[in-house]
């Protein structure tokens, strides 16, 4: 992807980003400071704090923008692209090629190709269909899959179930539902996690309280009649000192380098506070194929029934899966089969028409024409063949062979035909004949055992929601260490529970087999109220549960849908990619964590500093300028420390805790912050002859400062390594050096208000 079409892309967000940096309430009582301070004469330092408010706002503004490129390089590797056809005026169809574009590059009149798992870009009309489904179920919130025909209308954001069609465009992608629906699903920190929840909260009540500040320290400089100077001068440190401003852009950037590392490791976000998400999962909703077993199939037998030809079996099989046109791993699997063991006459035998495969249904069918006879083949799952099956012997055999292979942790298909002609999408009054049955099988993941313990060792609930028969996915999960994997419950079992069912009864089962895509919904929606869950998927069947959990997380190479709705793509196609991702996120959110706690713990230190010398009757003895200083040596080195922690990490840490995220961070800094206070109050008050220097109460915040990032990485992490330590020595020394160098200066000392005794 060019860099300019990505930049290209980050241009409508910098409106709203350098309006989010610029427009603060801390912003503009500096401003106000440095108008006042030019005003009353003081041009100097209206000149040098314009400045440094100037640099640091346009520092900020560059993170957050280079945090916004960052997340948008990453959105682009899964970018929503159509299929469209070229048509060449000088041929009928013939000479018509194929492109892969952009949804956002379609123009109205563009013919759209489209395909199982395909989502619609935008609103147009069927010109050409072959069995086409659709499901309108992320637009208009019916689960239903249902049928559409040349000349139909058809909305944006439909997902094709069924079948293949070509669209002609009628509208722009960027005029439709869809990409309303897709901007705000990944607009740039749309959906505030937790700690940006938190962060929030806390930068909102720091406003307020320093309004209550500037009022005091106002209303009091008019009462005692001090210099206006003064008083300007005690507003716009107390502005600098009790709004943690820089705190939203550091936790913001610290979520942008995690999505730029989890890059690395074959693992994209969609959004960028997905880093905190991986590491809040409580329930983890999983299906059997792809994710516990690889998703390449291989048919290890074919049973034909007794009394049934092995030609006339290969024939009608052969007939089916090739008119289905459907691609699944499992029809491929079974093409394979055939053309290997068998090469049947089809001269005489020609499909009429046919009903593709549909998970709503578990089922496809054909309409086959031999001579002028015509007979109906179905293919899917045996036990929804089962009850339709006329012959009690031939029912018997397909059931025994069904639950002989399912206890083995074996995937079954059934071919089976039917004399009536059509081809319903409702079985009820169809009666059916077995031909044949495939047995499939395939490996487990490499690594799924491990990565199944690793969950469950970190207290997850682990639950499998499957389409295949229960006892197969039963046995799955047991081989793998599922717990609970005799827990089970079927798709028919669950059709007569209520609302209040799914609330109640969900929670008391591991395995749901089979279970039909709107069921999948009700499940984690009913999960989701026992605590954060996530939904792992990668056909079109779990699209509607990733959009509903909390965490969507797909296979790069699943259904284009499932990309679009998910916040993590695992680039591997493994499940097994996603512990050192969790991992990852804890370190990440350890590191937000000591982050979070500086800057809050400075700006409640200022705070409490403030009101304890009020109390004896002092105002305010820093300028702003000298709390910019402060912050440099307190926040902005530790945050560069902390970062590279995060990316860098030595240790396993215990996973985040399920507190709140202040409730995780604020014990420590407050009760740090009043001895913090209590000590700086003591070197002022035992420096308070020496009224020309403040260069002991700066010395004293930053030493306190750094005293505090050795106690919240201790705390937040629950120990640092020997390298760690060592790192914060070897940071501590590089501190003390450079602090020791720059107060040699003169015209930083100028510059930042420094005096010295």
């Amino acid at each position: 992807m060019p860099k300019f079409e990505i930049y290209r892309r980050v241009l409508p967000s910098l409106g709203p980003i350098i309006f989010r940096n610029f427009f603060l309430l801390v912003n503009g009582v500096i401003f106000v400071v440095v108008i006042l301070l030019y005003a009353f004469g003081s041009t100097q330092a209206a000149l040098f704090l314009g400045i440094v408010f100037l640099l640091n706002t346009l520092i900020t503004t560059a993170q957050d923008i280079h945090a916004r490129v960052l997340l948008e390089r990453l959105q682009m590797l899964t970018a929503l692209m159509v299929t469209r056809i070229n048509k060449d005026p000088r041929q009928d169809g013939a000479g018509n090629t194929e492109t892969k574009i952009y949804a956002e590059k379609i123009l109205k009149g563009d013919l759209i190709k489209l395909k199982l798992g395909d989502q619609t870009p935008c609103e147009g009309k069927l010109i050409s269909v072959n069995n086409l489904e659709i499901s309108e179920a992320l637009v208009t919130g019916e689960s239903d899959s249902f049928g559409k025909k040349e000349g139909d209308e058809i909305i944006a954001g439909a997902i094709v179930t069924s079948g293949n069609g070509v669209m002609e465009a009628e509208g722009l992608f960027r005029e439709s539902r869809m990409a309303k629906i897709a901007g705000e699903a990944k607009k740039y920190a749309a959906s505030p996690s937790s700690i940006q929840t938190a962060t929030n909260t806390v930068i909102k009540y720091s406003s307020y309280i320093l309004i209550v500040v500037l009022l005091f320290v106002i209303l009091r400089g008019i009462l005692t009649h001090a210099p206006r100077l003064q008083i300007v001068t005690n507003a716009g440190a107390l502005a600098s000192t009790i709004v943690p401003q820089g705190l939203v852009v550091a936790i913001t950037l610290l979520f942008a380098i995690g999505a730029a590392s989890y890059s690395r490791r074959s693992v994209l976000f969609q959004e960028i506070n997905a880093t905190e998400k991986l590491g809040r999962i409580k329930n983890l909703c999983i299906d059997k194929t792809g994710t516990l077993t690889d998703n390449i199939l291989v048919v290890e037998d074919m049973h034909i029934v007794e009394g049934f030809s092995k030609d006339r079996a290969f024939l009608l099989t052969k007939m089916c899966v090739y008119g289905l046109s459907d691609t699944s791993e499992t029809i491929l699997a079974v093409k394979k089969y055939l053309d290997n063991n068998s090469n049947p006459n089809i001269e005489n035998l020609k499909v009429e028409r046919g009903l593709s495969f549909s998970s709503w249904r578990r089922y496809g069918a054909v309409e086959v024409k031999e001579s002028n006879t015509l007979q109906s083949v179905f293919v899917g799952a045996p036990d929804i063949f089962s009850p339709r099956v006329s012959n009690v012997a031939e029912k018997k055999w397909l059931e025994n062979i069904s639950d002989e292979n399912a206890k083995l942790g074996k995937r079954v298909l059934c071919i089976a035909s039917s004399n009536g002609v059509g081809l319903p999408k409702d079985l009820n009054g169809t009666h059916l004949s077995v031909v044949a049955v495939f047995v499939f099988s395939n490996t487990l993941r490499e690594g799924i055992v491990e990565a199944i313990k690793f969950f469950q060792d970190r207290g997850i609930k682990i639950r499998v929601l499957s389409g295949d028969n229960y006892e197969t996915v039963k046995a799955v999960a047991k081989s793998v260490g599922i717990a609970g994997s005799e827990s089970v419950v079927t798709g028919e079992d669950m059709k007569d529970w209520s609302e209040k069912d799914f609330n109640t009864k969900a929670h008391d089962y591991t395995i749901f087999a089979p279970v039909l895509p709107e069921h999948k919904v009700k499940l984690v929606e009913a999960f989701r109220k026992d605590g954060f869950t996530a939904m792992v998927g990668d056909g079109v069947n779990d699209a509607l549960a990733m959009k509903k959990a909390d965490l969507g997380v797909a296979m790069f190479d699943g259904a284009p849908v499932t990309r679009q709705l998910a916040d993590v793509i695992l680039m591997t196609n493994s499940f097994t990619s996603l512990p050192g991702a969790v991992e990852l996120a804890d370190h990440f959110i350890r590191s937000i964590e000591i982050s979070s706690g500086i800057y809050v713990n400075m700006s409640l230190v200022g705070l409490l500093f403030f009101i304890i010398i009020s109390f004896f009757g002092y105002s305010y003895p820093l300028t702003p300028l000298n709390i910019t200083f402060i912050n440099y040596f307190t926040v902005g080195f530790a945050t560069l420390l902390i970062s590279y922690w995060a990316l860098r990490p030595t240790h396993k840490i215990p996973r985040t805790d399920e507190k709140p995220f202040l409730n995780r961070v604020m014990p420590l800094v407050f009760y740090s912050a009043i001895v913090e206070a209590i000590g700086i109050v003591l070197v002022y008050l035992w420096n308070i002859k020496s009224t020309s220097s403040n260069i002991l109460i700066l010395l004293s915040f930053i030493l306190f400062g750094f005293a505090f990032l050795i106690l919240a990485s201790k705390v937040y992490s629950g120990i640092l390594t020997k390298k760690e330590k060592y790192q914060l020595f070897l940071f501590g020394i590089l501190q003390f050096s450079l602090l020791c160098s720059v107060l040699q200066i003169p015209f930083i000392l100028h510059f930042f208000n420094i005096t010295l005794p």
